[in-house]
């Protein structure tokens, strides 16, 4: 990292706020020790789906963290969750993939609906009418990835052979073994996360701290300061 800059990123929260939020605490009291210090807050994607407070989190990470800048990137559960509201017909793939616990973090009673056939649609307008506009221009505004120093953070990684800067979206939330399995020395090092792990896996050319916390896994945070990284 440059010097005076400290970068902490999240892994997958999924709805679990209870394990983002002593995070976020400790975060800003980094950030109140170090006060000439630059301190960015990295969410790696997927606030949302399978675990109870999608929406919580979300309100949570829009009221930011003092002394810190926040930086949200887009996963592919925000995806799916935005193109069920856009009225995509390959919604019950959202739903079957934890979006009926975000639903129902927003109030609806999501678990009294099937989700095949016509209650589909009446979900998706209930939906529409419970999520704040500002939490859905908040998650159309998330970038894919972000750099810092010899850092490329993004939700899922990237396809070998071929620069970050030319990669596609369905490949930065989506990609897994083509990737993992992969030999291949990116530009910078990829910070990910999208496939879980039972602990963070720290590589030359990867790491991943997608932990499992939808999974009762543990939440996984990292801070990156010069040429270190500490487990918080």
């Amino acid at each position: 990292m440059p010097p005076g800059l400290s970068v902490i990123a999240i892994g997958d929260v999924h709805g679990h706020l209870a394990l983002l939020d002593p995070i976020l605490r400790q975060a800003q009291i980094l950030a109140a020790q170090a006060p000439q210090r630059r301190h960015v807050v990295i969410s790696l994607g997927d606030l949302v789906d399978r675990g109870p407070e999608s929406a919580g989190v979300i309100a949570r990470l829009m009221g930011g963290v003092p002394g810190c800048e926040v930086i949200v990137l887009r996963g592919n559960h925000e995806t799916l969750m935005l193109d069920f509201l856009a009225g995509s017909p390959a919604a019950t793939v959202w739903l079957n993939w934890g979006g009926l616990a975000t639903l129902q973090s927003y109030g609806i009673a999501a678990d009294h609906f099937s989700i095949d056939g016509n209650e589909v649609e009446l979900l998706r307008r209930l939906f529409r009418a419970k999520v704040p506009a500002s939490h859905l221009a908040f998650l159309k505004a998330c970038p894919l990835s972000v750099t810092f120093g010899d850092y490329f953070f993004v939700h899922a990684g990237a396809r070998p052979g071929i620069p970050l800067d030319q990669q596609m979206e369905k490949d930065l939330i989506w990609i897994r073994e083509e990737m993992h399995d992969s030999p291949y020395r990116f530009e910078k090092r990829i910070v990910h996360g999208h496939t879980p792990v039972n602990e963070p896996r720290i590589g030359p050319n990867q790491i991943n701290i997608d932990t499992g916390a939808c999974y009762g896994g543990q939440l996984t945070a990292l801070l990156f300061e010069d040429d270190r990284i500490h487990l918080l």
